[in-house]
């Protein structure tokens, strides 16, 4: 499958729908319909050519196939939110800007980074 065919909002409401064994829980977490979370999870099926769950009454369970994709696609899912948070903590780390007055920064502020930063005055 191509990753401009990744049909990635189907995943997501699979991911969500599996860690809690629960549409309406999804549904909530993501903030959409339980209908909504259904149908893509439909849609993922169909693409995929098996069920993912095991459809009661009130109640939805993951069958083997859906376990094993769903272990998969947490962990790609966690795999990408910790790049996407080192990435947004990089780039605060890169410029910080502090404004004090100036006997403050002078006497109390400014040695006492120095001693615990790489520190760039400009």
């Amino acid at each position: 499958m191509r990753r401009s065919r990744l049909p990635l909002t189907a995943l997501r409401a699979f991911e969500a729908a599996g860690r809690h064994e629960s549409f309406r829980v999804a549904a909530g977490e993501l903030g959409v319909s339980e209908a909504a979370i259904s149908r893509q999870v439909r849609d993922l099926e169909a693409t995929l050519g098996e069920p993912l769950f095991l459809r009661q009454h009130r109640a939805v369970h993951l069958t083997k196939t859906g376990a094993r994709l769903l272990a998969q696609v947490t962990k790609s899912f966690d795999i990408i939110d910790t790049a996407l948070n080192e990435t947004r903590l990089g780039q605060r780390a890169q410029e910080f800007t502090v404004s004090v007055e100036p006997t403050f920064a002078t006497l109390f502020l400014v040695p006492r980074l120095a001693a615990s930063l790489p520190l760039t005055l400009a």
